[in-house]
């Protein structure tokens, strides 16, 4: 067991410049590569990412030709992350289904998102990455509509704002869908795709089964930071467009499912005395704080998140063969002035499930949304320390 600092010699920075698509907690290329390297997986190693977020695990790993299997509740992120990983002939089947739908629009004519939905499902069967990658390619396209229902909190839109439906100049939307799948490709062409990378990306819940049986050798992810952060309602514009394009479920039940909700429930109260005891500790002090809410809202939000949190790591681990190492990547919480050990929390709960911890690598965040809350107690509002944690399997 080990603590390392200066993470720079080992990680990259999380953040790169040029990105098609900005994902909050998501982390480059470059620094999946080296967590590869760190816990020394072959190109026979198969590769989990149980919170796929956008697909940087996933990228990482098909850029080197290993196996990856990624999973995610958000529909969005699961089209993002299959671009990032799609081949050079699944970006040209995406072009060539682009161009079967513009055949369908006359040049004349002005088009709705919601006829462009019925043309795309029309046409011959295309392979998931392919649908993906044209459905993706319009991620800045629907971020670009909702622009003035943006609020001062990055993350949140003005409530009850829809997709702007204006029908659009046909030659001039789809020679910025061509334009945009472009761009996309050359963002995902910065890693490359090195065949056969046998990358699966699917619709998936941590706290289900893993796998279907798959034994895992290695672990690269990063769950859901406990920021309040809403993460479904953060991807709303790229929700709305999908739910044109695409068959997605209702946006409260996925705001429901997201681990790190800021929708509470009293479900999990019942499974907070299965937490470590360091857990349990930090929700007594959060619900005896003399804060409003405290020991309502604020200690559901915590427990939701650490019961939710435990049954994904045991989750995890059984779906890990023995022996298998697995990197984490989490940030730092305060909940006022009270410090929220996420770094240890991961540590004491992979414990209880036969993750062994091996080392840490801190590093300073460069973003947090936290920043964002002027009315936030001055430590939540602080740079974020960041911690990679590598556990093994017994």
């Amino acid at each position: 067991m080990a603590h390392e600092t200066a993470i720079s010699t080992k990680l990259p920075s999380r953040r790169q410049k040029n990105e098609f698509y900005r994902y909050y907690a998501g982390y480059p290329v470059n620094f999946a590569l080296c967590a590869i390297e760190q816990i020394e997986a072959s190109t026979n190693s198969v590769i989990l990412d149980p919170w796929n977020g956008s697909g940087t695990t996933a990228a990482a790993c098909a850029s080197l030709g290993m196996a990856c299997h990624g999973y995610d509740v958000n529909p969005v992120m699961v089209h993002l992350g299959r671009a990032r990983s799609a081949s050079d002939v699944h970006f040209s089947e995406a072009r060539e289904a682009i161009a079967t739908v513009q055949a369908r629009v006359p040049v004349t004519a002005k088009v709705k998102m919601a006829d462009i939905g019925i043309a795309l499902r029309s046409i011959p069967p295309i392979s998931d990455w392919a649908r993906s990658a044209a459905i993706a390619a319009l991620f800045p396209f629907a971020r670009a509509q909702m622009v003035a229902a943006k609020t001062k909190n990055p993350s949140w839109f003005k409530s009850g704002t829809k997709l702007d439906m204006t029908p659009i100049a046909a030659d001039k939307f789809f020679e910025n869908w061509h334009r945009l799948l472009h761009e996309l490709h050359a963002w995902r062409a910065e890693g490359s795709v090195r065949l056969p990378a046998k990358i699966e990306i699917e619709l998936g819940d941590s706290r289900d089964p893993i796998g279907n049986g798959t034994k895992f050798d290695a672990v690269i992810t990063s769950p859901p930071y406990l920021t309040r952060l809403d993460y479904v309602q953060a991807t709303l514009p790229e929700y709305l467009l999908t739910k044109e394009l695409d068959h997605v479920s209702d946006i409260k039940t996925l705001r429901d499912l997201m681990i790190g909700s800021p929708l509470t429930s009293d479900r999990v109260i019942h499974e907070v005395d299965s937490l470590p005891q360091v857990i349990k500790d930090v929700l007594s002090t959060i619900s005896c704080h003399p804060s409003k809410a405290s020991s309502t809202y604020y200690y559901k939000f915590f427990a939701t998140y650490f019961v939710d949190l435990q049954t994904s790591l045991r989750n995890i681990s059984c779906a890990m063969k023995p022996e298998a190492q697995a990197c984490i990547v989490v940030q730092s919480s305060h909940y006022k002035e009270i410090e929220v050990n996420l770094g240890g929390s991961i540590i004491a709960l992979g414990q209880k499930f036969g993750l062994h911890h091996q080392l840490t690598y801190d590093f300073d965040g460069k973003r947090s949304m936290s920043e964002v809350n002027s009315r936030a107690h001055a430590l939540a509002r602080k740079p974020k320390h960041e911690s990679a944690i590598f556990l093994k399997r017994a």
